[in-house]
């Protein structure tokens, strides 16, 4: 059974042993705790955990941190494909253990987080500097204070202009503008920025030449020193470099606390732990000596873990149904490998619900087939195979990463199979070969291909059409399975009415594919066998007598389907009784049903035209890689850039691919008979990714 049976759990125990139960059940990872509320027995009460949990979140976020600034600074050793090794197995006596220690760990995390926070002071302080000696800069090399004003007899204006301008410029305007002044001026520095310059007058006509100065643009500096400012900067140098010294020292002490990173790691499991745990105790209910925890769990775990409980504890279990229709009963599903690689696309759109059907193992049929069609490369297939067994046989890898391998196993052997008919073998590569790595070459693998010369409009026009052709397949199956899982309910002339019409429907769209399939190109597959080997040259031959015989009767199965469709509103009105005056009704309803069956199942249809698209694309950018990699004539250059084109057009159609082969899922096969909308199960458990807990006597 693909969704779990849920079942509702009520337990109830001594308080005393209310925390080792809990661990139980956490470790167990089979319950989803609710909030027990027992409104008519007031010997019952609640206890606020908000400050423990916030304390233990308060923890976790300090032992995080910690161990993010230790990756920082001392990178712990890991291949690429370190992520798909399991976690060591911890049993309960070593976990109380560790647990004993979590104190002195947390300890040398905030002593790293201090450490760090001194290197971030010094980095700050570094900037400020920096900032510091950027504006005195300018002013290195004048050998007097900027904030100089003169002597007895003189006054001195130290500060710059917004612009470049020569010394001469200068004086030029000074002596327009206050021309009775005698007066001198020095230009310390001039960029394309700025000009700063040191201007002199005799003290009673300061004011007057400070304001023909201003009216040039002469401005003062903001900080001005005390002391030749190359003073100021030497200072600022020794700031920073004595920053640096220390954020060298703190960065060594920091690789000290290296050898605790598993101690952290397990830290930071430990606290997310406790914090699950005591959320859980906040939603129990308790007396002075008892306590009621309650909650769902699927029946497969209720055997075990009631078996767990009364033999360790005093301990009373009611096991009861759920009201499904009052309550929001999670949702829990339990499929077989090939099901199990499809339950995270599914999760992305909507869990199901009870009324609905578990799609995955359904999905999967079509879903690595439409996937291997729009990647369509052999040779990329042959790598995401290798690269997947290579990792299941490295690493005896835990049930959710082998999920995640085994799916790119079955994208890989669904990319090789559509990669050796359409004769994509790294794009081009065989043509290549043939060839001593120049363009030119005849393709040796193309007689094993099932679509010949790809390059002719003819052939394409044919993949096309095959693509269509299984988009029919595939909303008929969805089609299929919504009468499956309507009759199943109780609904069988529903299933009927409201599904058959659309599949004859689509089915009816045939004689359209039809007349191209039987067209030119196919016409010509089956009468010259130079351009096919046998089996293909009979393929092609049945096709067309197919096409030309029984394939053109498929137009009254449209008609059909189009009368059934206008019919099945009035049937479903004379099956519920309705009055006369609804099944007249019922014929209005069918018209504009019948509309919209019909666009829809156009629209439908055409969406398939993204595995041709998409398909197209791999090869054609791969062939250009080739092309490219083939120009210098030179074969390691071939090999390099052969490499380099074909990861990044891998990478980047393996996005696209996965894109659009879940639309097709979401948007085509699900519109036909999947709703959604179940809610999770989220039972209490060891959220753990340092270690898991093995199982003990």
């Amino acid at each position: 059974m693909a969704i779990l049976n849920m079942k509702r759990i009520e337990l109830l125990a001594m308080l005393s042993d209310s925390k080792a139960i809990v661990d139980l059940i956490q470790q167990s990872g089979c319950v989803e705790v609710l909030e027990y509320e027992e409104e008519d027995n007031k010997d019952f009460y609640k206890l606020s955990m908000s400050s423990t949990v916030s304390q233990f979140d308060k923890f976790q976020a300090t032992a995080t941190q910690a161990l993010e600034v230790l990756n920082k600074y001392a990178p712990k050793d890991s291949g690429l494909l370190d992520s798909f090794a399991p976690r060591p197995d911890l049993s309960v006596t070593d976990f109380y253990k560790k647990a004993q220690e979590a104190d002195a760990t947390l300890s040398k995390c905030y002593s790293i987080n201090a450490l760090y926070k001194e290197i971030q002071d010094a980095n700050t302080e570094i900037i400020r500097c920096q900032t510091s000696i950027d504006q005195v800069m300018p002013w290195a090399n004048l050998d007097i204070p900027s904030s100089f004003k003169g002597t007895q007899f003189t006054s001195t204006f130290i500060g710059s202009i917004g612009e470049p301008i020569t010394g001469e410029e200068i004086d030029a305007k000074l002596a327009e503008l206050v021309p009775e002044i005698d007066f001198k001026t020095e230009i310390v520095l001039a960029d394309k920025n700025q000009t700063c310059l040191v201007a002199i007058c005799h003290k009673d006509y300061a004011k007057d030449f400070e304001q023909a100065l201003r009216s040039i643009g002469f401005v003062t500096p903001s900080d001005p020193t005390k002391h030749e400012p190359r003073v100021r900067i030497e200072r600022l140098e020794a700031q920073i470099e004595k920053c640096n010294e220390k954020i060298t020292e703190n960065e060594e002490k920091i690789k000290t606390f290296a050898e605790f990173r598993g101690d952290m790691e397990f830290l930071v499991d430990y606290f997310v732990l406790r914090s699950d745990k005591y959320q859980a105790l906040d939603k129990i209910s308790m007396s002075d000596n008892v306590f009621v925890l309650t909650g769902y769990i699927p029946e497969i775990y209720v055997e075990g873990l009631t078996k767990k409980l009364t033999s360790l504890f005093d301990v009373a279990i009611s096991i009861t149904d759920p009201d499904y229709d009052n309550e929001d009963v999670p949702v829990l599903l339990n499929n077989g490998t090939i099901g199990q690689t499809m339950e995270s696309i599914t999760e992305m759109y909507a869990l199901p619900t009870r009324k609905d059907i578990d799609p995955n193992k359904f999905m999967a049929v079509f879903y690595y087939l439409l996937f291997g069609l729009m990647l369509g490369d052999a040779g990329y297939g042959i790598i995401m195979v290798l690269a997947c067994l290579f990792v299941k046989f490295k690493y005896r890898l835990e049930p959710a990463k082998a999920k995640t391998v085994n799916y790119g196993l079955l994208c890989g052997l669904g990319t090789t199979f559509w990669g050796i008919l359409l004769n994509g073998w790294f794009g081009d590569l065989p043509a290549y070969l043939s060839n001593g790595l120049k363009m030119g070459g005849a393709n040796p693998m193309s007689k094993a291909s099932f679509f010949e010369a790809m390059e002719t409009s003819e052939a394409t026009v044919v993949f096309l059409m095959f693509c269509l052709m299984i988009g029919i397949l595939h909303l008929v199956y969805g089609l299929c399975i919504n009468i499956y899982n309507v009759w199943v309910h109780g609904n069988k002339l529903e299933a009927v009415v409201e599904n058959v019409p659309m599949i004859m429907i689509l089915i009816g769209f045939l004689p359209l594919i039809d007349s191209q399939i039987s067209g030119v190109a196919l016409r010509t597959y089956a009468a010259d066998p130079t351009i096919s080997h046998g089996a293909i040259q009979k393929v092609c031959q049945g096709l067309v007598v197919f096409f030309d015989g029984v394939g053109k009767d498929f137009i009254y199965v449209l008609a059909a389907g189009a009368a059934l469709t206008v019919l099945a509103p009035v049937i479903i009105a004379i099956k519920n009784k309705q009055k006369f005056g609804k099944i007249a009704g019922g014929f209005g309803a069918g018209l504009y049903a019948l509309y919209n069956a019909a666009s829809g199942a156009l629209g439908d249809i055409l969406s398939y035209a993204r595995l041709l698209a998409l398909g197209l694309c791999t090869g054609i950018i791969a062939s250009v890689i080739n092309q490219l990699a083939s120009m210098p004539g030179n074969p390691i250059l071939f090999v390099i850039i052969f490499i380099f084109g074909h990861v990044v057009n891998m990478a980047i159609n393996l996005i696209g691919t996965y894109v659009h082969t879940n639309r097709l899922q979401y948007v085509e096969l699900f519109a036909k008979f999947y709703e959604g909308g179940g809610t999770p199960f989220e039972p209490l458990s060891v959220k753990s990714k340092s270690f898991k807990f093995k199982e003990e006597n």
